[in-house]
């Protein structure tokens, strides 16, 4: 015993001398110990997000106007921007196509289309490679991705807030002659249904675009067939003479969003009941659809190549 003993010390001198240090096994308690990036409960997740709520604020507020401000009259393109885009557009489907004709107020209605359909695709387009972009801060935190489509969202819609008043406030001007309805301030709901809806699409093409990136030639694509489909440029009532057609084109949301706002800032008419309800649908069913398709794939963002 003593010899055994008496090896095992010279084992370890041994050992000592040449620097090799001996394993050490360490029990740990795994009790309490949860994983990082590993998906939440729905109702959890959701606590986690309203918990940052502060953070996404804060974090929109000092993104916002990011992209206006590297122009040295940055204030001034805010304004000049939607006039622009309106005017060039103006020129060629009111002026040389003659898209104008049977149009009251064709100002206001080119203004209002170009401007409000712009905030919708503004919201869509954010979505894509976000997650790339935030690659950094996903591998460095744990933290509900949702927070980053959140921010990106209220971002988006700070910024499109002065263009969208400036189109109101012109095409008010386009109708001088007519008193000002109150159903003006029936924008103020629509505009935040507009950017509900945008935002359950920034969800789906935020997580769609993390994993197949080329999916974003699609996304462009998309835009453009539902920017020239969504009657920004003529009333959709032209092709009534065929109702398969004004069918298919009437159930665009993109739409039926413009028509809403048109008909409540341009011809002081309250949108019906049935308009409500199916915007409220899809404002409210894309979010949520959206938020819960994000969700899913939670614990796979951190292995997203940027």
């Amino acid at each position: 015993m003593r010899r055994n003993c008496s090896q095992a010390e010279d084992t370890h001198k041994e050992a000592d001398l040449l620097g090799v240090q001996e394993p050490i096994t360490v029990e740990v308690n795994m009790r309490g110990m949860r994983k990082l990036n590993v998906r939440p409960p729905l109702q959890l997740y959701l606590q986690q997000l309203w918990g940052r709520r502060h953070f996404i604020v804060t974090d929109a507020r000092f993104r916002a106007f990011r992209t206006a401000k590297s122009y040295n009259l940055w204030r001034f393109w805010l304004i000049a921007q939607p006039l622009l885009d309106a005017t060039m557009y103006g020129i060629i489907f009111g002026f040389l196509l003659k898209t104008s004709r049977g149009v009251e107020n064709f100002i206001g209605f080119l203004i209002i289309g170009v401007t409000f359909f712009g905030f919708l695709t503004s919201l869509v387009n954010g979505g894509q490679s976000l997650v790339q972009t935030s690659k950094n801060l996903i591998q460095a935190f744990s933290f509900p991705k949702a927070t980053l489509v959140f921010s990106q969202s209220l971002r988006y819609l700070i910024d499109n807030l002065p263009a969208l008043l400036i189109a109101i406030v012109f095409a008010l001007v386009a109708q001088w002659h007519k008193p000002i309805s109150w159903t003006v301030i029936l924008v103020i709901p629509l505009t935040f249904l507009v950017w509900a809806f945008g935002t359950g699409l920034m969800f789906i093409v935020a997580r769609i675009t993390a994993f197949l990136p080329d999916f974003k030639v699609i996304i462009s694509v998309g835009i453009r067939a539902w920017f020239f489909s969504s009657g920004i440029f003529f009333p959709l009532e032209r092709y009534a003479h065929s109702p398969i057609l004004y069918k298919i084109f009437s159930l665009n949301p993109g739409y039926i969003f413009l028509t809403a706002i048109r008909d409540s800032v341009l011809y002081a008419t309250v949108p019906s009941a049935q308009t409500w309800l199916t915007l409220i649908a899809w404002s409210l069913g894309t979010f949520i659809v959206g938020l819960v398709f994000f969700w899913m794939a939670e614990e796979r963002y951190i292995n997203v190549h940027a």
